[in-house]
């Protein structure tokens, strides 16, 4: 990409350390494979004020010393996650904030290398997220 796309150099370090996103409608990622060559302390993913989001079939590594979680997401609404795997020990796969979290829902997949699949905090009910085994 060429440096005088500033906006894309502008940013720094982002939070996450595959995808980041915020203020998005109808995000979809399907089949895809997120990993380090060196261990990272940031989440895989972030999504924060995302709204209709479908994730399917993502394989993600996870860290036992990343912060909240491996997936984090923060003001997030009717969302699925189905068929994920944690490729890597982790603490907790999913961590949902943020008052404005509702209908998030995790369907089947492998997070055995989970402590715990999901935890809620910063505002979020439990009502939020919903796991299916």
């Amino acid at each position: 990409m060429p440096q005088h796309n500033g906006e894309y150099f502008e940013l720094g370090r982002l939070p996450a350390y595959a995808l980041f996103a915020r203020n998005v409608r109808g995000l979809t990622l399907s089949n895809v494979r997120f990993e380090v060559q060196k261990p990272d302390v940031r989440p895989a993913i972030i999504l924060r004020r995302v709204e209709d989001a479908a994730i399917n079939a993502i394989n993600v590594q996870g860290n036992p010393q990343a912060m909240p979680a491996t997936v984090r997401m923060v003001d997030t609404k009717q969302t699925l996650i189905s068929a994920a795997r944690l490729l890597t020990p982790a603490n907790v796969f999913l961590r949902v904030e943020g008052a404005g979290s509702e209908n998030i829902i995790v369907d089947g997949g492998d997070l055995t290398k989970a402590e715990k699949p999901t935890s809620v905090g910063d505002g979020a009910s439990e009502q939020a997220v919903k796991v299916r085994a």
